[in-house]
């Protein structure tokens, strides 16, 4: 079985303002679907989060477990929505395995959009006529204990209403770039050779890393078939981010990042399980340089996980991320029918790239950056075809001459919220250039983004 990062949810359970536990419910009951609605709008106000069911508050395993989990399901919270809550939204739900065997449900709450949640209608009312579980008007968000409660005063409004008018000024960029067709060019002289430099020294930190785990198992030489993705945010004053708070920022970044792609198996995600969990390291292997927090996926070859990455975060705003195609996995012959190293998926392509964008641009707005330089590359390209997986259809016969491809640019903060759609574009088409594949642009880009926040194979 391997491990995502959902499995992560119910192999360590913990109640955080991004995760409610709740034990096993009648989701037929009106009052406990009340007091769901109320989690529901509050981890939706607080940026997005997750129902974790099967759990106690003590994060103990809840008793009663039904023998058939079929009622948690889509149409179960979406109707919950529809009845409690302004504007509606819509809810994921998936059966995630622990390693106990056992699998739990889990509910993905997205984020509100320009407008916060709001209750629409009272929960059922007790003998008293109180209502009970939710009330009609009040905006729930996530408070310290964790707990969902309404929105009281400044403090409790201040974080939503800055998310509110970031996704309308998004939005609004977006539609000016639009409008206007702003052309983004890459270019920022002067930071090539320091994130190149980062860049391949992270690669050979990587390199030496999996050729000592004797165990490692991959069904294609992963050393010559990966990706590499990476990005430096700069400043006129430099970046410095405290390396103690590193893992909480990165775990508040990958909630925002949700927003634009969500698939279950999220960059940079700081893990909570001991062997795996991301631990600072000096940058150089002599003691030197910045702190990183580095997470290694590959260890010694025995972990079981869904893709064995390796990533860096430096404080000063370095980052990088190696990881093998998920086209590779031995999983991956159910999609497409074709053996592992023989195939790559333009939407995957574009959805990390994408993944890989937004992350910059949100950890450069809390560091402060005033642009972003990326440098991206992939290796193993030699001799694949393109396929997807899923209900996408490419013309087929797309083969790769070339074996490698890197890609590189800088561009500004708001010339990145205005149009990733292009920043995407610029760093990924020449990657599915190399399998003569026309039409790759920022509107193939933006059709697609849609996909992006689906649970993905």
């Amino acid at each position: 079985m391997r491990k995502t990062d959902l499995s992560d949810l119910v192999d360590f359970p913990r109640e955080t303002l991004d995760v409610e536990l709740k034990g096993w419910l009648d989701l037929a009951d009106r009052v406990a679907q009340a007091k769901l609605a109320k989690h529901i709008a509050a981890l939706a106000n607080h940026g997005g989060g997750y129902l974790v069911f099967g759990f106690q508050d003590d994060e103990s395993v809840a008793p009663t477990r039904p023998v058939d989990l079929s009622a948690y399901n889509r149409d179960a919270f979406s109707a919950v929505v529809k009845r409690y809550l302004t504007p509606t939204f819509q809810c994921d739900v998936s059966i995630v395995s622990a390693t106990s065997g056992l699998d739990y449900p889990v509910v993905r709450v997205p984020s509100h959009g320009a407008a916060p949640i709001a209750a629409k209608a009272d929960g059922p009312a007790d003998d008293k006529g109180r209502p009970q579980g939710i009330v009609s008007g009040a905006h729930y968000i996530r408070k310290t204990g964790p707990e969902s409660a309404p929105a009281q005063n400044a403090e409790d409004w201040q974080p939503l209403i800055r998310r509110c008018v970031l996704a309308d000024r998004d939005a609004l960029l977006s539609d000016i770039a639009r409008a206007v067709q702003i052309r983004i060019e890459p270019e920022r002289p002067g930071t090539d050779a320091v994130l190149a430099a980062w860049h391949d020294a992270s690669a050979n930190r990587w390199a030496a890393i999996v050729a000592n785990a004797p165990t490692f198992d991959w069904p294609v030489d992963i050393s010559a078939n990966h990706c590499q993705l990476s990005y430096m945010i700069l400043a006129d004053d430099g970046v410095e981010l405290p390396a103690g708070e590193l893992r909480r920022t990165l775990e508040d970044a990958n909630r925002d990042v949700r927003q634009t792609v969500w698939t279950g198996w999220s960059m940079f995600y700081p893990f909570t399980r001991p062997e795996i969990a991301a631990a600072l390291h000096p940058e150089h292997d002599d003691g030197s340089g910045v702190e990183v927090l580095e997470s290694n996926l590959i260890g010694d070859g025995s972990f079981e996980t869904s893709l064995p990455d390796f990533w860096r975060f430096a404080a000063d705003g370095r980052a990088t991320l190696l990881r093998p195609y998920r086209e590779d996995r031995r999983s991956g012959i159910s999609f497409s029918g074709r053996t592992s190293g023989t195939w790559l998926s333009p939407e995957t392509v574009l959805r990390e790239t994408a993944e890989l964008v937004a992350h910059a641009r949100i950890m450069a707005e809390r560091a402060g950056g005033t642009s972003v330089a990326f440098r991206c590359t992939w290796k193993g390209l030699s001799g694949r075809m393109i396929d997807d997986f899923g209900n996408i259809y490419w013309s087929p016969g797309r083969v790769a001459r070339a074996d490698q491809r890197t890609t590189s640019g800088t561009w500004d903060v708001p010339a990145i919220v205005a149009n990733w759609h292009a920043v995407v574009a610029s760093l990924a088409c020449p990657v599915l250039n190399l399998f003569n594949f026309e039409g790759c642009g920022e509107q193939l880009v933006a059709g697609l983004a849609p996909r992006f926040v689906k649970l993905s194979s």
